[in-house]
C-alpha cells in the first residue's frame, strides 16, 4: 500500500518473501517521482486537542518546509537565530515516535539538544550535510503532564553510553534514534520528566562530521554514493539513497546511480514490480521525499516509476513482489497497498 505518515520502511521485509531471505535482484538505477496524486492521504493532520502522543501536534507544514525541517516533532516551526529555526508546543511539549526528551543535560550547547535539532533537520537515518552549532538549546514546559522520555542524562563525551544516551557524542550519517534508551538508565526503565517545551536550532558547528562523503569507489553499500547536495535540498528532497538528485516532471525529481543503484539501509529495491504507477515506485518516492517515518504532506502521483539497473551486481533487497493491493502482505512487502499511520 502507499506509505502514511510516521511509516517506518525497515519493517518491510527483505528478499522475495514476507519471511525474508537471501534473494538478490537488480539494483535500482532510477526512480522518478512526482507529487500530488489524488489516491492517498495526507496524514498531515491539524493542531487539535486530544490523548499523548497524538494531540495537541502541530502539523508539518509549509513554513517547515521552508525551514528544511524534516520533522516537526509536534513543534510549530520559526525561523530563529542565523539561518535556523525553533520548534515550539506549550500544552503537550515536542516528542518523537511517542516520548518526550530528557528534562537533564538539555541546556545550550548540550549534544541532547544539537542532536535534536539533528533530527528535526535531517529525519531519522538522515544524511548530516551541515552541523549543528554550540547555539543550539532546549528548555523543559513546567506545568505539562510528565512523560516517558528518551534517555539523555548522561556525562556530554560519555563514549560508554553513546549508544543508548542522546547526550553522550553528535550523531553521525545515517544514525537511528530509536536505538536510545527510553527512561533514566541505559537499561531503559519507566522514568517520566517534564516534556521538552522548546528547542532552537542553528546549524554551521565546526565540531560535527557531517558525514556528507563524496561520490567515489568503494565496496557495497557504501560506495559510489552521491552525497545529499544542494540540488537534493532544493527539490525537496530528504533521502537520496545514494542517487543524484536532478528535477523532473511537475515539480518532482528522479534519483539516479549508475555503478551499484539506490539502495537504503544496506539494500536495494525489488526489480519486479517497480514500473511506472507501481505502489514500490511510489513508496520508495515517498521514501525519498519525507524519510523514513516523515509526515506526508503531498502524496505520490501515478507518474512515479522505477528503472533496474544492468550490469551491476545483484544485491539484497527490500521485498517489493506482491500484487498491488494484496492486503495479506501490507506489513511486509512495499507493493501491497496504502499503508496507514505508524507503519
Amino acid at each position: 500500500e502507499l506509505l502514511q505518515s510516521g511509516f517506518d520502511w525497515t519493517k518491510f521485509a527483505k528478499g522475495n518473501s514476507c519471511g525474508g531471505d537471501g534473494d538478490t535482484d537488480m539494483v535500482l538505477g532510477e526512480v522518478k517521482c512526482e507529487f500530488g496524486g489524488s489516491s492517498a492521504k495526507s496524514g498531515g493532520g491539524s493542531y487539535a486537542a486530544g490523548s499523548w502522543p497524538t494531540g495537541w501536534c502541530h502539523p508539518l507544514d509549509s513554513t517547515c518546509a521552508q525551514l528544511g525541517v524534516k520533522d516537526n516533532m509536534c513543534g510549530e516551526c520559526k525561523a530563529w537565530g542565523k539561518g535556523g529555526f525553533s520548534l515550539a508546543e506549550a500544552k503537550m511539549g515536542l516528542r518523537y515516535k511517542g516520548a518526550s526528551f530528557d528534562d537533564n543535560q538539555i541546556g545550550t550547547g548540550s549534544y541532547q539538544a544539537m542532536n535534536i535539532c539533528i533530527l528535526a533537520k535531517y529525519g531519522n537515518g538522515g544524511t548530516i550535510t551541515d552541523p549543528p552549532s554550540a547555539s543550539c538549546g532546549g528548555k523543559s514546559l513546567g506545568g505539562a503532564a510528565k512523560q516517558v522520555h528518551w534517555y539523555g542524562n548522561c556525562g556530554k563525551g560519555s563514549s560508554s553510553q553513546k549508544s543508548c544516551c542522546s547526550n553522550a557524542e553528535l550523531l553521525q550519517s545515517g544514525f537511528d534514534w530509536t536505538k536510545f534508551a527510553k527512561g533514566n538508565s541505559c537499561g531503559g526503565d519507566g522514568d517520566t520528566d517534564m516534556v521538552l517545551g522548546e528547542v532552537k536550532c542553528e546549524f554551521g558547528g565546526s565540531s560535527a562530521k557531517s558525514g556528507g562523503g563524496s561520490y567515489a569507489a568503494g565496496s557495497w553499500p557504501t560506495g559510489w554514493c552521491h552525497p545529499l547536495d544542494s540540488t537534493c535540498a532544493q527539490l525537496g528532497v530528504k533521502d537520496n539513497m545514494c542517487g543524484e538528485c536532478k528535477a523532473w516532471g511537475k515539480g518532482g525529481f528522479s534519483l539516479a546511480e549508475a555503478k551499484m543503484g539506490l539502495r537504503y539501509k544496506g539494500a536495494s529495491f525489488d526489480d519486479n514490480q517497480i514500473g511506472t504507477g507501481s505502489y514500490q515506485a511510489m513508496n520508495i518516492c515517498i521514501l525519498a521525499k519525507y524519510g523514513n517515518g516523515g509526515t506526508i504532506t503531498d502524496p505520490p502521483s501515478a507518474s512515479c516509476g522505477g528503472k533496474s539497473l544492468g550490469g551491476a551486481a545483484k544485491q539484497v533487497h527490500w521485498y517489493g513482489n506482491c500484487g498491488k493491493g494484496s492486503s495479506s502482505q501490507k506489513s511486509c512487502c512495499s507493493n501491497a497497498e496504502l499503508l496507514q499511520s505508524g507503519f
